[in-house]
């Protein structure tokens, strides 16, 4: 064996040890001696993938393939490279590169198999998975990947069958149980699924995927059990004990109690307490430094900032973007600072590691170009946020990204930490705020966050809300059919049925929260921003309790132009943005819901529609309507058809999906509670403009 050949295998044990910079350190002094060494070269590219520094992987990758292109190890590392990168198309040729090279390369056809499958063609995925278990018919995770793929395309019975597979081959496999019981769910199983979701909580109780789908089972049971006269399940049968100890068992009962918000303070008071305790949290200092008798000054109101389905959060925070007196960090980028086990994470390692830790967890916010995931809702995917965005197109000629100093940042954060006696998450929060402006040169004292939570889940909206009990909440809203139509239309289109319903089922709710009552919050209506915007954004400073500003009527992110949400189907690449243009607002609906579904989706949304002026008062015509609606909450809207059609699927086959008993379930909790009320008592109130 070469001195070079020993080399490499010394550096091949290392990195299989984990021992990362000493496999580097050597493959650095092969470069040395010869610097188009291609396994050499490999191996970084490797290494930089294990520490996702996935631009390096691909330069150093390339470079290994352009001496040596017929290795399939290195095409597959390309192909992880990329698809990290977002570069699916690219990702996909890399691994086609590798199985046509190795055509028993299971992984390559496995990794193959997951991007077409992101990339909507669910069919070529499962021709993919298939040749990979041809290969390795003992990969668990190939069998679940298939049932995915599968349930896309509702074949559920499938999915379940390759569930099942994979649980036989690994009986701890949580994903796989999850989506088990999805997959039961999605045919009406629900006792199955039920037991399903008990087993996976019973292996890991803080799955959040788990406890979502097990929600909805139980809803969806429950409902069908009333219509049968039999005994309700409870939340606590069937679960484990280590389950019912997790404080994600109180946000999972939470959760349920609030499809009836006017009776759900119990179990908000329960899912509070359950919440880690605060006193616990903080962090101390140990600084040489003498600390200052005053502390720095720092912001001190929040105001948080939520969405209702696409109702322009994105433009309000543009507007506010380079205000004065108010704070405010780019997009959606700290959406998940909240979230349960970030705190954790980031100052696991004491106050001096808290800044980098920060940094790596939120990268986006310090290169918009990040291909890292960022905290956010549980489930939907994060990776290349800032792009997603429109962070890394802005300034007049949209060729600039939002960019921060990670190195500054986090010298200035300690410099900041270190006149404290101790951090906690809500002054780490005031932190990061502060030192932002600092290095955005900001001259002006800044006294108010503008937080885009977005759309949190409860246990991060909780814990939001305790540690910033003081925060005040605004929701831009929007005519709710409209509003509605815009945020399912791509999955309707794509006949994500379950995603369709729980998007309606969460614009319904999200006008009537106990947090309305707990916190000063007010709903902004796009359509008053868009048609009387000084009258809309005076009012608005009237309420923050700020001076008006020119930097209002400007889209903008962190200081430069803004083209808008390139989501949006009111997105122009080449057209400068109008911030105030009313094509969102003028928009005809009837896309996705015809006049039937109109019908029963405009009567639960009344008490919103004639607060917030949609609709003239009209009670008795609502009784009316209340009367009309209840027998057509029993049988297929207009837009199920639709989705059943295109899927040729029967109406008797379409109602026995858990996610349909699940949808009747929450629209006759709304209906019930209007009954009763005659309107939402927890209502968020319009701004007040004169």
């Amino acid at each position: 064996m070469s001195n070079l050949q020993q080399a490499l295998a010394l550096a091949v044990q290392h990195q299989n040890a984990g021992r990362l910079s000493e496999a580097e350190r050597i493959c650095e002094e092969i470069l040395q001696g010869e610097p188009n060494q291609p396994e050499a070269l490999h191996m970084l590219g490797a290494i930089a993938i294990q520490v996702e520094r996935y631009d390096m992987a691909v330069d150093l990758i390339t470079r290994a393939l352009a001496i040596k292109p017929d290795v399939a190890a290195a095409h597959y590392n390309m192909g992880y490279a990329l698809g990290a990168l977002g570069r699916l198309d690219e990702a996909v040729t890399s691994y086609k590169a590798a199985v046509a090279i190795a055509p028993n390369y299971a992984e390559a056809h496995n990794n193959l198999g997951i991007l077409l499958q992101d990339l909507g063609n669910p069919e070529q995925a499962i021709e993919s998975y298939g040749k990979a278990l041809a290969i390795k018919p003992d990969s668990a995770e190939t069998y679940c990947n298939l049932g995915n793929a599968y349930k896309i395309i509702w074949r559920q019975d499938e999915a379940v069958a390759h569930y099942q597979k994979a649980l036989a081959i690994r009986p701890d496999f949580v994903e796989a149980l999850g989506n088990l019981g999805g997959a039961l769910t999605g045919l009406g199983r629900l006792q199955e699924a039920v037991a399903c979701c008990h087993k996976a909580l019973g292996i890991k109780p803080d799955s959040k995927q788990t406890w979502l789908y097990l929600a909805i089972a139980i809803k969806a049971l429950r409902f069908s059990q009333a219509r049968e006269k039999r005994k309700a399940v409870s939340d606590r049968d069937g679960l484990g004990a280590a389950a019912l100890a997790a404080s994600d068992f109180a946000m999972f009962e939470y959760h349920l109690a609030g499809f009836k918000p006017h009776a759900a303070g119990e179990s908000l008071r329960r899912a509070m307490a359950a919440l880690p305790a605060l006193s616990g949290e903080a962090v101390g200092v140990i600084a040489i430094e003498q600390k200052p008798e005053k502390p720095p000054q720092l912001a001190e109101k929040v105001v948080a900032l939520f969405h209702f389905g696409r109702s322009g959060t994105g433009l309000l925070h543009s507007l506010i973007d380079g205000h004065p007196e108010i704070s405010t960090l780019p997009s959606i980028y700290l959406r998940g600072f909240f979230n349960d086990g970030v705190w954790e994470k980031i100052s696991a390692a004491g106050w001096r590691a808290l800044p980098a830790r920060f940094a790596d967890e939120f990268a986006v916010l310090f290169d918009a170009n990040s291909a890292k995931t960022t905290p956010g809702f549980p489930g939907e995917d994060s990776l290349l946020l800032g792009k997603k965005e429109g962070m890394a197109n802005v300034g007049e000629n949209r060729n600039e990204s939002l960019l921060l100093d990670r190195e500054r940042f986090c010298f200035e954060a300690t410099q900041l930490m270190a006149q404290f006696e101790k951090i906690d998450q809500k002054l780490f929060f005031r932190i990061i705020h502060a030192v932002f402006e600092k290095l955005l040169g900001t001259k002006t004292r800044k006294d108010t966050i503008f937080y885009h939570i977005h759309n949190p889940v409860d246990s991060t909206k909780l814990n939001f809300i305790r540690h910033a009990p003081e925060a005040r909440i605004i929701m831009m809203v929007r005519e709710p059919i409209q509003c509605c139509e815009s945020w399912v239309r791509i999955s309707f289109n794509e006949n994500n049925y379950s995603n369709v319903v729980q998007k309606i089922i969460t614009m319904l709710f999200a006008v009537d929260q106990i947090m309305f009552r707990m916190q000063d919050s007010v709903g902004i209506r796009l359509e008053d921003l868009k048609t009387q915007p000084q009258k809309t954004l005076r009012a608005l400073c009237g309420w923050l309790g700020v001076e008006e500003a020119p930097s209002l009527y400007e889209m903008t992110a962190q200081g430069k132009k803004w083209w808008g949400d390139p989501t949006s189907p009111d997105y122009d690449g080449q057209k400068p943005p109008s911030p105030f243009e009313m094509s969102s607002i003028n928009r005809a609906t009837g896309a996705v819901f015809g006049d039937k579904d109109q019908l029963v989706l405009g009567t639960l949304f009344y008490p919103f529609s004639q607060r917030f002026g949609y609709r003239e008062p009209e009670p008795q015509q609502l009784q009316k309507n209340l009367k009309e609606i209840r027998p057509l909450l029993d049988d297929m809207l207009g837009f199920e058809k639709a989705i059943a059609e295109r899927l040729n699927i029967d109406c008797r086959q379409f109602k026995q999906n858990g996610f349909y008993q699940f949808f009747r379930a929450a629209l006759v909790d709304r209906w019930d509670a209007l009954n009763e009320f005659g309107d939402y008592p927890n209502m968020l109130k319009p701004l007040p403009i004169a």
